[in-house]
């Protein structure tokens, strides 16, 4: 099911791109600030912005649920007219949500390695940029725990959502 599920997604190219693109950004920002805040640095501002990047986030993830199951209606309409049941399509939905914030994390880490990388890299040709480090693992690792609570919410949603579709969508307008 989880296979089915990242077909889904990227069947869904446009949508699963903004919002892997959303995430990637708002665990960045979450992340950086909250090793900020970690730090000392902007005093009470750092923690008002991880509160906001969370409350975004968990608006984001409310709506991507919503998006998802209200765009495929009359696929999770079919699916439960060949016998899938709330519970498998609930397990598409969820995989789905998971898979686009799962990327999102992959990016974040890579660009992050990627960037320690290039600063080692200058650093061995005389210059001195230790002062730059973006932002440390732990924060990102916090803000990952973040997000998959955000996403709990969202698969709650998604799964009151997919009660209320009827099979009998998938066979309206097939004589049209």
């Amino acid at each position: 099911m989880w296979r089915k599920a990242i077909l889904l997604s990227l069947r869904e190219k446009k949508l699963f791109i903004v919002f892997t693109l959303i995430y990637t950004t708002l665990i960045f920002l979450t992340s950086f600030f909250i090793d900020v805040g970690l730090e000392g640095g902007f005093g009470e501002n750092a923690w008002n912005f991880v509160i906001i990047f969370f409350l975004t986030s968990l608006f984001l993830s409310l709506l991507y649920a919503w998006i998802l199951v209200s765009r495929k209606r009359r696929v999770w309409a079919t699916f439960k007219c060949i016998g899938y049941t709330n519970k498998n399509i609930l397990v598409l939905v969820s995989g789905m949500i998971f898979f686009t914030t799962l990327v999102g994390f992959i990016i974040v880490i890579e660009v992050l390695f990627h960037y320690a990388a290039i600063i080692a890299y200058i650093n061995q040709t005389g210059l001195n940029f230790t002062t730059l480090i973006l932002v440390d693992l732990v924060p990102v690792v916090v803000t990952s725990f973040i997000f998959i609570g955000v996403q709990i919410l969202a698969f709650i949603l998604a799964y009151r959502k997919v009660l209320k579709v009827r099979p009998i969508i998938a066979l309206k307008k097939v004589g049209e």
